[in-house]
Formats: C-alpha cells, sequence, structure tokens
C-alpha cells in the first residue's frame, strides 16, 4: 500500500471525529481480493479496515474509536487523552 498520508508533529493537528477509510487502504484492500480471486468475509474486511486505517494516520499511537459506516469514530489519541474511555466497553481503545 502507497503511503501519501504524512502524519503532522503533535497528536492535536490529527483527525479526529469521522474518519473515512483512506482510498489507499480500500484500493490495497481490493487489489488483494482481486489477486487472491475471492471476496473476504464481512468481518474481516471490517477489521482490516479499522487496522489498516488506524496505522495509516496513527502510527504506534494509543486511539480511542468507535467503528461506523464507512470509517471510524476517533474519540482520543494518545494515552493521557484516552484513558476517560478505557472503561466505556463501547469504545476500542488500541495501539495502531
Amino acid at each position: 500500500m502507497q503511503k501519501t498520508f504524512s502524519p503532522p508533529a503533535t497528536t492535536a493537528q490529527l483527525p479526529r471525529g469521522y474518519v473515512a477509510w483512506p482510498q489507499q487502504v480500500l484500493d490495497a484492500l481490493q487489489a488483494e481480493q482481486q489477486r487472491k480471486g475471492m471476496k473476504f468475509a464481512d468481518d474481516y474486511v471490517q477489521r482490516h479496515l479499522e487496522r489498516a486505517t488506524l496505522r495509516y494516520y496513527y502510527p504506534d499511537l494509543h486511539v480511542a474509536y468507535k467503528p461506523v459506516a464507512g470509517g471510524i469514530e476517533v474519540l482520543a489519541v494518545g494515552w493521557p487523552d484516552l484513558t476517560g474511555y478505557m472503561q466505556d466497553a463501547s469504545v476500542k481503545v488500541v495501539q495502531a
């Protein structure tokens, strides 16, 4: 996957709220399905899109997010900001 997004110097400048799947991520997934000659299962596609989007925008950072149609809703980036979401079962907290 060719990456064209360059993360800013501070986490405050990273996207928050609704973040759509990057076109590069969608294109790479489509190409892999074509290469293998099969359509991947919906749950696999969802997990892949979430992980790839997080790696694309937030490499090596801790992120609190919720999956939403067409992307993710980013609630917090960076350890200090996401601790308030640790006990919320509806929020996924991961290191990208």
